[in-house]
């Protein structure tokens, strides 16, 4: 059934401008949802929004937690009514919602902008070939440590290359301070689960997946293989803290020793100078280690995008709205600046703020680090299924540690491939690791 019409094209059609109009002629209200930081870095940059588009209302509603706002949005579209005019969504939760054919198809009118965006994010916002989303925040990983513990043990830094330097260094440092430092925090159950997040960051890496382009199940694969041989080798060499992500002991022990290093994102390093703003000039960030030698040495984790549903009844306007916050490098780096969200907009990475070095982390020039190679990125298969997939790897992953890894990674794979092909319906690829054999069993 066709929705209503807009500009002349039904609301389920590709939106086109109607006219290059003037800012000054683009009029309305929207009402915006995000939360957190990301509220906080579109507030900030409304009022230069106001100068170019003086009769435009934006209203930006920080209504909880990701996880409630994006439920709360899911309603909204399920129902038909109550959903805001501009929306934020996690990446990796794109997909999903682009599925619901509830998101305005911006094919035609974001197209241009395709080539000055990190392909890796842009991947995420393309469903059945068509643009629903435009990409925002990105998280680009590194190891963040702490000075004074890597001086104490006598660790350099810059030997650790690959994830058997930095597994060595950790042996060392757990070592050297009697067990009362680990190297880094591993949880291995709850929710999230630090393993399916090493096991996303890690297949980012080298290139692996859940699912392969045509979205059948994939994960059972050399680049998947290496990845969870090498979280086999972390957990056996005892240099992980088995404490919950985002606890109140993970938080803390940024002001303690128990912790050595966080391989993690960049929105991080906002995290610490929340938490422990005393702290300053003892940390350092060094490269993500290769999982192999010369190896790519950066990953993603998070990332956010703006999305206008088909509800929005003023579409002009949402759309000057969403290209004026993200597809400009002057007005991302303003967001940056304000909030530590790197952007996805390649061209921002132009502006000397990046070659500034940062005080906090001992004068590193850290933002340069985290944007090196960052258009390297493997893009991820993500598609209605991914986020489910997602818990089923927690779920796999969990029980093996629990039971001791009870059985060698390669089971480990058959056991994650059974379970998605059972759960989800969803086809083995051909060029899966064991196809041949259970094809002809």
């Amino acid at each position: 059934m066709l929705g209503p019409l807009i500009y002349g094209v039904c609301a389920d059609e590709p939106f086109k401008m109607p006219s290059d109009k003037p800012p000054e002629q683009i009029r309305g209200d929207i009402e915006v949802w995000a939360w957190n930081i990301a509220a906080g870095a579109l507030m900030k940059v409304t009022p230069q929004f106001n100068k170019e588009f003086p009769d435009i209302k934006v209203n930006v509603n920080m209504t909880g937690s990701s996880s409630y706002v994006q439920s709360r949005f899911l309603l909204s579209l399920s129902a038909g009514v109550g959903a805001p005019d501009v929306m934020q969504l996690l990446l990796s939760e794109t997909p999903r919602y682009a599925s619901t054919k509830q998101l305005m198809d911006l094919t035609l009118v974001a197209g241009q902008y395709e080539k000055d965006f990190i392909p890796s994010f842009w991947k995420s916002c393309v469903y059945d070939g068509r643009v629903y989303a435009i990409p925002w925040g990105s998280g680009p990983c590194a190891v963040f440590y702490k000075r004074h513990l890597f001086e104490r043990y006598h660790i350099d830094p810059n030997t650790i290359e690959t994830w058997d330097d930095y597994i060595a260094a950790g042996k060392l440092i757990v070592q050297r301070s009697g067990g009362k430092t680990r190297m880094f925090h591993l949880p291995t159950a709850g929710a999230p689960s630090g393993l399916a997040w090493m096991f996303e960051t890690l297949i980012q890496q080298n290139g692996g997946q859940i699912f392969d382009d045509r979205g059948r199940i994939i994960v059972n694969s050399p680049q998947c293989l290496q990845v969870v041989k090498l979280l086999e080798r972390m957990l056996k060499a005892g240099i992980t803290l088995n404490e919950p992500l985002f606890s109140h002991m993970h938080y803390a022990s940024l002001k303690g020793d128990t912790v050595a290093t966080y391989p993690i994102a960049a929105w991080w390093g906002g995290t610490i100078k929340d938490y422990a703003p005393e702290t300053t000039g003892d940390w350092g960030i060094f490269r993500l280690p290769a999982l192999e030698p010369g190896g790519l040495r950066t990953s993603n984790l998070g990332g956010s995008v703006l999305v206008i549903p088909n509800q929005c009844r003023q579409k002009e306007t949402a759309w000057a709205y969403v290209r004026f916050v993200l597809c400009r490098p002057d007005i991302q780096n303003i967001q940056y600046k304000a909030f530590d969200l790197i952007p996805c907009l390649i061209p921002s990475f132009n502006d000397p703020f990046y070659d500034e070095p940062d005080p906090f982390f001992g004068g590193q020039k850290v933002r340069r680090l985290f944007t090196q190679d960052i258009e390297k990125i493997h893009p991820l298969n993500r598609n209605k299924d991914y986020q489910e997939a997602i818990g089923y790897v927690t779920l796999v992953l969990g029980t093996w540690v629990a039971r001791g890894m009870d059985c060698p990674p390669e089971e480990v794979l058959v056991r994650l491939e059974k379970k998605l092909h059972q759960r989800l319906s969803i086809e083995i690829s051909p060029s899966s690791l064991g196809y041949k054999e259970r094809k002809g069993s």
